[in-house]
């Protein structure tokens, strides 16, 4: 007696080849995304840890001058033609400054003002080089003692905006990530990050 066999085994189909070729594409480029998503933080967090080292620098600098601080804001407008520029070093000799003490009642210094101009052009050299297109706009802001009050100092406060270059222009992935200050005067849509600091001396 003949038994006929039956092959139970079959191969996939050319439809469910293509249905898992379309999957695995997916997939592919959803950890694609993650990776360059990923990339880009990373960077992100790099110029973050960069401004903080400068915001640090410029911080002690005006910290050893209080009677200088006022001249510790910057406040010129965000220009983007002069950021291919920005590598130049204007760093200038310490301006002559005289002190004279010689009259208790009416003592002249004007060093406090020429080392914040020395400080701040340094600074600004800082910025530029290790922040891509890197620039700042600082205010400084003075409380006065409160009257009558004995011991309580003066308040200083430095809020400090810098300002680079988005990581890949025209991307919009880190335009704008924390507000710009409204008087730097950045276009709209520009391809520019600011970060902020508040620091009180």
């Amino acid at each position: 007696m003949n038994m006929k066999t039956h092959n139970t085994q079959r191969g996939a189909t050319l439809i469910e080849v293509l249905v898992a070729i379309v999957i695995l594409a997916v997939a592919l480029f959803g950890m694609a995304g993650l990776t360059s998503s990923a990339a880009k933080y990373n960077q992100f967090s790099r110029m973050r840890a960069i401004g903080l080292s400068l915001v640090a620098d410029y911080t002690e600098r005006a910290r050893a001058n209080l009677a200088g601080f006022s001249n510790y804001a910057y406040t010129d407008a965000y220009n983007a033609s002069s950021r291919s520029t920005a590598t130049s070093d204007p760093t200038r000799a310490p301006v002559a400054c005289q002190v004279d003490t010689s009259n208790p009642a009416a003592p002249v210094n004007t060093c406090d003002t020429a080392i914040a101009d020395y400080d701040k052009s340094q600074w600004l050299t800082n910025v530029a080089n290790r922040l891509p297109g890197g620039t700042a706009y600082v205010t400084a802001d003075l409380t006065p003692a409160t009257a009558g009050v004995n011991g309580l100092p003066a308040t200083r406060v430095l809020n400090i905006w810098l300002i680079w270059t988005a990581i890949e222009e025209g991307t919009g992935f880190f335009q704008q990530q924390q507000p710009c200050p409204v008087a730097a005067n950045i276009a709209t849509g520009t391809s520019v990050n600011c970060m902020y600091f508040r620091v009180t001396l």
